[in-house]
């Protein structure tokens, strides 16, 4: 029993708060309102026209399917009320039932009928329909007049959409009585040619029928003729109470009204390319509220929403009345209004800006090199463009290769078409990145435009990577031995450093803050490097490092210092000997090696050495001396009869020279005066060898039978 009532409650409800969801409605009266007629007149009996209402929404639609009720109320009589359903269109109609009318001593009688829509909606009309009894003579007991026009409608004349600077206005009377109000009077003209009707009246009740307009209690109805649309020459004609006929047509001239509006005729929603201008203009029409063409109207034309140019522009309207604009868009979708100058009509177009990028160009980033954990200085940018124009609001993916990360994995063009990111080097890890900035698009290959930037992550500290004879560029074996020079590559040697800086005179124990130990002894440096992105140091091993006879030869730990950071300790087998020939680039492209004339000239394949002569070559790596050599040894001096003049420190080891594939005669081997982990071995170059260019040429230390050759090179020889 409790379901049952809360159901019962709830239907109840849903009963009352149901309208409250219905769409409110409007009804207006569409012809028949104010219609005077003498249904018993012998000569001419008339029967009332339907009544038409129109009901809409309250947005403005039809409104099909509303039930309208008609309550006819006339004097003397019932009427029973009526209903009738809207069709598609919201219109419907009710016909006044054919009877005798009881006729007051006014000779007329006037019936209303309310037409009403159901509840909840209170909204209704009234029309006032009014039957007229005969006269003697036949004729309706009731006339209209004019005022101030001897009966005659005045010839019309204006522009469209004005009013006319004098009324009509209309007496209804009978021949006898009082007046009669509530009789329609309106204008009329044909379906085609100019139109006029009487314009709206204060105080005519909600729902009037337009252009119409009801005798006051005085019988009299005041028209202000309203010119319409279309311009020309024709005529009108005045009605009363729903017939035409009472006066004689007079003339009608509508001229063309003032600029008041914008009307599109061509040209919206174009799609085109940045930088790239419309293939149709921007038309629009500009006309009276009649529609008719407004001929030197003046507009202005403007970009209101995204980005474009405009050119050839119209901005006084044709003969047609037309204006018109291309554009140019360069960021999009564009929003282009023509505006009537002087009021507030205007018209908006829109160009949707047709985006393919063609190709996406490097800016700036590209090649550089940032220490574990750091950002890299510049941000990595690219510019996006559509045939040369830049696009702006374009997405640019990133995706990092390596041991970094970017500040985002995609970014947003600018105004300019660019794109960029920052990245920032991995913690605890080095190495090379790779950037690739990409975009999709089918102008590109493999239907993707992209850059790919190469960046380097480098250690807090050195890392060494090799070491190398600094003569021959040998490797393990021949690569070090005590006193002769190495070469050491690395990541991290010479980060700020964009050439080379060599030790001043002397070598030195620290160059460009870079220091170098073998087996905690300190190395003399040469010079630090960094050309064309590849860092090195060049140092002497020191002499006192102990050298190994074991195969393979037991290491020595090399440690770089750079600006107080230590490399990782790096294992350098270090031999008794690592013989290595210096060499040189010579003019014709081939490497030989350093060989000095006994005129002083270096040999070379200009110069060549002749047959017979005695040559000096350079080389590192043949060990000990005698006297002994020491570690940054440069200058060894000598005192003979209280002078210091130049120490010979002559080569222990058993040296070889070979040319042409042969042995050839060592004048001498000792340590080069003037210089550090360096030494000079003079050598005769036999009469009979081949001479030519690319004469084979070698140094080689015996030991116990077996010859350690150096790296090969070669030497001209005439």
């Amino acid at each position: 029993m409790q379901n049952l009532k809360l159901f019962a409650g709830s239907f109840l409800t849903a009963l009352f708060v149901l309208p409250a969801f219905c769409p409110a409605q409007t009804i207006s009266i569409v012809s028949g309102n104010g219609q005077l007629l003498c249904p018993n007149c012998p000569e001419n009996a008339q029967t009332f026209a339907p009544l038409v209402v129109q009901v809409n929404t309250f947005s403005g639609t039809p409104a099909e399917g509303v039930t309208v009720t008609w309550t006819p109320t006339q004097q003397g009589s019932t009427l029973a009320p009526s209903t009738s359903i809207t069709n598609a269109q919201g219109q419907t109609s009710y016909i006044l039932p054919g009877q005798a009318f009881f006729y007051s001593l006014n000779s007329y009688l006037a019936s209303t009928v309310v037409a009403s829509l159901s509840p909840p909606s209170t909204a209704s009309v009234t029309f006032i329909e009014t039957s007229v009894l005969p006269t003697n003579g036949g004729g309706p007991a009731v006339f209209a007049s004019l005022a101030n026009t001897n009966g005659i409608p005045p010839n019309l004349s204006g522009a469209a959409g004005t009013t006319n600077a004098v009324s009509i206005t209309v007496y209804v009377q009978p021949y006898t009585g009082e007046p009669v109000p509530g009789v329609a009077v309106a204008l009329q003209t044909g379906t085609t040619g100019p139109s006029v009707t009487c314009a709206p009246q204060a105080g005519q009740p909600a729902g009037a029928q337009p252009g119409v307009i009801l005798t006051n209690s005085d019988g009299i109805a005041v028209c202000t003729p309203l010119f319409g649309g279309m311009a020309g020459k024709g005529t009108y004609n005045i009605s009363v109470g729903g017939v035409v006929g009472a006066f004689e047509p007079a003339s009608l001239t509508v001229t063309a009204g003032k600029p008041a509006a914008v009307k599109y005729i061509s040209g919206n929603n174009q799609s085109v390319s940045p930088g790239v201008k419309t293939a149709f203009p921007l038309i629009a029409e500009v006309t009276d509220v009649g529609g008719n063409a407004s001929v030197g109207a003046a507009v202005t034309w403007s970009v209101t929403a995204g980005a474009a140019t405009l050119s050839n522009e119209i901005t006084s309207s044709s003969s047609t009345g037309q204006v018109s604009a291309y554009v140019t868009p360069t960021v999009g979708p564009v929003t282009v209004v023509v505006s009537l100058v002087g009021t507030s009509a205007q018209y908006a177009f829109t160009v949707d800006v047709r985006t393919v990028v063609t190709t996406l160009t490097y800016d700036s980033g590209n090649g550089q090199t940032a220490k574990e954990g750091t950002a890299f200085a510049d941000p990595l940018m690219v510019t996006v463009y559509d045939n040369g124009v830049p696009v702006p609001g374009a997405t640019v993916n990133f995706t990092v290769t390596g041991p970094a990360t970017v500040s985002a994995s995609s970014a947003a063009s600018n105004t300019l078409g660019q794109a960029s990111v920052t990245a920032t080097a991995a913690t605890s890890t080095y190495g090379a990145v790779v950037v690739t900035a990409s975009i999709a698009s089918t102008a590109c290959a493999g239907g993707t435009c992209s850059y790919a930037f190469n960046l380097t992550v480098v250690p807090n500290g050195p890392v060494i990577t090799s070491v190398v004879n600094s003569a021959g560029f040998a490797q393990s074996p021949l690569a070090a031995s005590p006193c002769s020079l190495v070469t050491i590559y690395g990541i991290g040697l010479a980060d700020g450093l964009q050439g080379v800086v060599a030790s001043f005179i002397a070598p030195q124990m620290q160059v460009f803050g870079v220091s170098v130990q073998f087996g905690g002894q300190s190395a003399p440096i040469l010079d630090v490097a960094n050309v064309n992105g590849v860092e090195s140091v060049s140092a002497q091993v020191p002499c006192g490092v102990q050298a190994s006879t074991a195969n393979p030869p037991a290491t020595v730990p090399m440690v770089v210092t750079v600006d107080g950071s230590a490399s990782t300790a790096f294992q350098v087998p270090v031999t008794t000997y690592s013989p290595g020939l210096f060499q040189f680039l010579d003019s014709d492209g081939q490497t030989r090696g350093v060989v000095v004339r006994p005129d002083g000239s270096f040999a070379s394949v200009s110069n060549p050495i002749a047959r017979g002569e005695i040559g000096r070559m350079f080389v590192t790596g043949l060990g000990q001396t005698s006297p002994t050599l020491g570690t940054d040894e440069f200058d060894p001096l000598i005192e003979v009869d209280g002078n210091w003049i130049p120490q010979d420190l002559s080569v222990l080891a058993d040296i070889v020279v070979g040319v042409n594939n042969g042995g050839i005669l060592v004048v001498s081997a000792k340590y080069a005066y003037g210089m550090v982990g360096v030494y000079e071995v003079d050598f005769q170059v036999p009469q009979d060898t081949a001479t030519g260019s690319n004469a084979p040429f070698a140094i080689a230390v015996s030991v116990d039978g077996q010859l350690l050759f150096g790296n090969g090179s070669q030497i001209a020889i005439q």
